[in-house]
């Protein structure tokens, strides 16, 4: 996120400036909403691997640096359209049911460092969490590999939805949860998260990802859990004073 040069004394090394903190406390968050590929697993690596696997076993060549950034971001439908010439894609979805996603792929994923510990706080602060991923049938088999599954919900795919861009996922989670826009935050790394947020008026969180126009911006989730505490929590409230007690009190 560009921002004023006179701006960059009083950057906070974890990405957010202090303005834009104290604007997100004024609202309070009720509820944050999590991409999984780049942000809570780093998948880049496995995601390339299940891509490149399909084009060697079509005799394609690897994908280019440009394929890469694309299918990082897309669903898998939108990849495969993408990446595999018309005259290979019925081949090429033949093959996607060869691999052995749990043995070739699921070995290169990892978690993000910090992402248990942020979710227990949440959790425990009474955080509302969800997911809004543009991926389909592994995102079950993803969450019980790494001991996630009982942290979300709802859990939203392009099963459900259509693929980001779309916001009509976000919109999903807020009918669910019963919150406006407001009151909650998306949190993801890419062009299309952040339009999909734009388009459902809910507030983006970027992370890792500085170009990106959002409210906040997130080095990582350990970075994360020094800044959102006062995201969080709400003032506290004086309790009503009955007139009479007031009256005798103050007198």
């Amino acid at each position: 996120m560009p921002q004023a040069a006179n701006q960059e004394a009083d950057m906070n090394p974890f990405g957010a400036y202090p303005s834009d903190l104290q604007k997100e406390a004024e609202t309070g968050l009720r509820g944050l909403v999590f991409d999984i590929d780049g942000v809570m697993l780093d998948s880049r690596a496995s995601n390339m691997a299940f891509y490149n696997l399909i084009r060697r076993m079509l005799r394609l060549p690897p994908l280019s640096p440009a394929e890469e950034e694309y299918c990082h971001m897309a669903s898998v439908d939108e990849a495969m359209l993408h990446i595999i010439p018309p005259a290979h894609r019925e081949a090429a979805w033949e093959a996607c049911r060869k691999i052995d996603y749990s043995g070739q792929i699921l070995p290169l994923l990892s978690v993000e460092p910090g992402l248990r510990e942020i979710l227990r706080w949440l959790k425990r602060q009474r955080v509302k969490l969800a997911i809004f991923t543009n991926r389909s049938s592994t995102v079950n088999e993803l969450l019980r590999h790494f001991d996630l599954e009982d942290f979300f919900d709802p859990v939203v795919t392009v099963s459900d939805y259509p693929p980001k861009p779309s916001p009509d996922g976000l919109l999903g989670i807020l009918k669910i949860w019963n919150e406006k826009p407001g009151n909650i935050a998306f949190l993801g790394d890419s062009k299309v998260d952040e339009q999909a947020a734009r388009g459902a008026g809910v507030p983006f969180w970027s992370f890792r990802n500085q170009d990106l126009p959002a409210r906040l911006h997130f080095n990582g989730f350990f970075n994360m859990m020094e800044l959102i505490p006062p995201l969080v929590e709400t003032p506290r409230q004086e309790p009503t004073r009955h007139a009479c007690q007031a009256t005798e009190e103050d007198t």
